[in-house]
């Protein structure tokens, strides 16, 4: 009900309520036979009595219903403030039943309402917040591992070289990481195994091997062979027990996949448990394709400068790395180098009487055998059947012992043709060294040329060392 319509009532009750007072007080004081107060002989003074204490009656009332009025209105008033404080201070309180349906009631209600609503709204903006601030949190761990990846990207893919690009790799990873150690190992197809390329980290007693058969009965050599990405979680009862000792608590291996197939191992070692997450494998899993692409293109042009640098048929190097290679040796100012110049006695003749096929076989086979034995520097096809040895920080003595002694291994080996015939070949060496006869690596290789002609000229089947220095050279 309205509270204007309250307030009708209540002056109508109080207007009745006089009535009735007058009514009664008429009664007692005039109508009755024995009244109680007899104005015969002076009604004025009768009527303003009656009219003075009709007064006081409805004055009286009046004062009375209007404070029990008030203080109800006051009480809800005050009700519904300490309401509004509690809301104010964050420590709501529960209202009191209200069932007078007025003015008051509606706006009781409509705060009470207004505040729940709020406090809908208020979870629901606090729902939006927390779910933004974990996408913030993701959005800025995935930029960290976009542009973590593009450093890695641009890194490696510059790389060209095998070792520095799994080191560069094994480095960046477990600095990303956090992790105890990371090793990158490489397949060595020939020998079924894979073998440590790189390391970052701790490699302490407690680290694991470095080469590793295809076959062995461990977590790294299950993850090859399955091709699968493991982690501790993977680990069978032994391996874990071994990981324990090795306090190793979080693990994470992932295969290196390109396009042709496998070509190697990433792992990563944790010493804290849930060191590695979810989202660590899925950023290592990236890490491993951009490393396996890298790894293949690696070895596409190592298999290209090896192309490039190798000659077809002996599988020596050719005269332009030679030529690339003592140019190398003689900008840094070496101390001694000696060139040795070789060729096949009588080559033509083995062509002319067995064919070009049986003088390939003796060329493959005169070069394998002295590649063997050969300690240091390299061997080159320079021409035809010569062939030059470039032998770094060896003086003229030691070099031609070494000159001799692959003479007496090649003139002393049986050179099959066919299944039943074999045949014997001799070579003539020419020896020179610097900075004895020459101080250019040109020069060298003329003085080593017009030695070994010497021998041939002498005989075949010598060692001859240039001896004279000329101005020129």
């Amino acid at each position: 009900m309205k509270l204007r319509n309250k307030c009708h009532i209540f002056f109508g009750i109080t207007g009745i309520t006089l009535i009735l007072l007058t009514i009664i007080a008429y009664y007692l004081l005039f109508c009755e036979k024995e009244a109680i107060i007899s104005f015969n002989n002076n009604p004025a003074n009768a009527f303003l009595l009656t009219t003075l204490l009709l007064l006081v009656g409805a004055f009286l009332v009046t004062f009375l219903a209007s404070k029990a009025f008030c203080k109800l209105t006051v009480n809800r008033i005050q009700e519904l403030n300490q309401y509004l404080e509690a809301i104010a201070s964050g420590k709501p309180m529960k209202l009191k039943e209200d069932n007078y349906k007025d003015e008051m009631s509606e706006l009781r209600n409509t705060i009470v309402d207004a505040y729940q609503k709020m406090l809908r709204s208020r979870g629901e903006l606090e729902n939006n917040c927390q779910q933004l601030v974990e996408t913030n949190q993701k959005l800025e761990s995935r930029y960290i591992q976009a542009y973590n990846l593009q450093l890695i990207q641009e890194e490696i893919s510059r790389e060209l070289d095998i070792d520095k690009l799994s080191k560069k790799t094994a480095d960046i990873i477990m600095g990303l990481f956090g992790s105890k150690r990371c090793l990158i190992y490489m397949a060595d197809d020939e020998n079924e195994k894979l073998i440590a390329k790189a390391f970052s980290g701790s490699m302490g007693k407690d680290a694991p091997n470095k080469v590793i058969s295809y076959n062995a009965r461990n977590i790294v050599a299950r993850s090859w062979r399955e091709k699968e990405i493991f982690t501790e979680k993977d680990a069978k009862p032994k391996e874990l027990a071994e990981l324990n000792k090795r306090n190793i608590h979080s693990l994470l291996i992932v295969p290196l996949i390109g396009r042709q197939g496998r070509v190697g191992i990433m792992l990563l070692e944790h010493e804290l448990a849930g060191g590695i997450n979810s989202e660590s494998i899925k950023f290592a899993r990236i890490v491993a394709q951009e490393l396996s692409l890298s790894v293949e293109n690696a070895y596409l042009y190592d298999k290209m400068r090896q192309i490039a640098n190798q000659d077809a048929l002996t599988g020596v190097y050719n005269r332009l790395y030679l030529m690339t290679y003592m140019e190398e040796i003689f900008v840094n100012n070496p101390k001694m180098v000696s060139v040795l110049i070789f060729d096949m006695d009588h080559f033509k003749h083995v062509n002319d009487k067995f064919g070009h096929l049986a003088g390939d076989m003796v060329l493959k086979t005169t070069a394998s055998l002295i590649r063997k034995m050969l300690p240091a520097g390299i061997m080159a096809r320079y021409g035809g059947e010569e062939f030059v040895i470039v032998l770094p920080e060896v003086g003229q003595e030691e070099a031609f012992q070494f000159a001799d002694s692959i003479r007496q291994i090649v003139g002393h080996n049986q050179f099959f043709i066919s299944k039943e015939k074999s045949i014997k070949v001799t070579i003539s060496i020419g020896v020179a060294t610097y900075p004895l006869v020459s101080s250019s690596y040109e020069g060298l290789l003329q003085l080593a040329d017009k030695a070994l002609y010497e021998a041939k000229n002498s005989g075949r089947n010598k060692v001859c060392v240039a001896e004279t220095a000329t101005s020129d050279s």
